[in-house]
This record gives structure tokens, sequence and C-alpha cells, in this order.
């Protein structure tokens, strides 16, 4: 990853090798995508075990992403729940704000995020 200094590109960088390293992805959700100090991120992977709530690891930051970052990942299904209020977040994380990203393989037809609160913002991107 080369360095780079504004967390949204370094999110968006960060993503995109997440893409290339994991080929079963389906998504990446960047939770809380207004923030400014952390990257927090959801893999979407039909390929990770079932579990019962969602538990992110935390990786400090260093000379190439000077950003603190928390990546869970979970299977399709319980992303599905997470959209319904069904399974919470890790404490401190809000579907208030968040990005789904996709790579251009798996762009949907539709690009409708769901979620339950009309108030939450959201967008769609395709990466590659």
């Amino acid at each position: 990853m080369s360095q780079n200094h504004n967390i949204g590109n370094a999110a968006e960088d960060l993503i995109k090798e997440q893409f290339e390293l994991e080929p079963s992805l389906e998504q990446v959700v960047w939770i809380d995508s207004d923030k400014t100090t952390e990257i927090r991120l959801l893999e979407i992977n039909p390929e990770t075990p079932p579990l019962e709530s969602v538990l992110a690891f935390y990786f400090p930051p260093y000379e190439e992403l000077p950003y603190a970052t928390h990546i869970a990942e979970i299977r399709p299904e319980a992303w599905k729940k997470i959209l319904r209020h069904e399974i919470p977040l890790p404490e401190g994380w809000t579907l208030d704000n968040y990005k789904v990203y996709f790579s251009a393989s798996r762009l949907p037809l539709s690009t409708d995020a769901t979620t339950s609160s009309n108030s939450a913002r959201h967008s769609v991107a395709q990466l590659y």
C-alpha cells in the first residue's frame, strides 16, 4: 500500500487490497465512514465460519496506513441480520453512515443497500 494520509483514500486502498488478497470476498462495508481517526470494515465472505456475534480485530496505525483499523469478517447471512438489527455491531459501531464496496465481478444488478433505518446514510461503490 502506498503511503496515503487521506483517510478516505487510505480506506479505499485497504479495501482494494482486501479484495485482491481474498478472492471469496463478496462485499466490504466501511462502517462509520465519516470518522476521521480510524477505519472500521466489515468483510462479507461466505467462507467465514458462522458466528453468533461480530468480532472485530484491531490493527494499530503504522507508517503506510496511519489510521487505527478494525476489521470483522462475517457471512452474508450475518450482514442481512445486522441490517435488520438482529445481530449487534461491535460497541461504538453504527449503521448511521456506511459505504458498501464490491469488486467489479460481484457488483449487484441492483445497488439498493437496504437498511431498516431511513435516517442512515449509505452508498454503494465499485472498486475495480
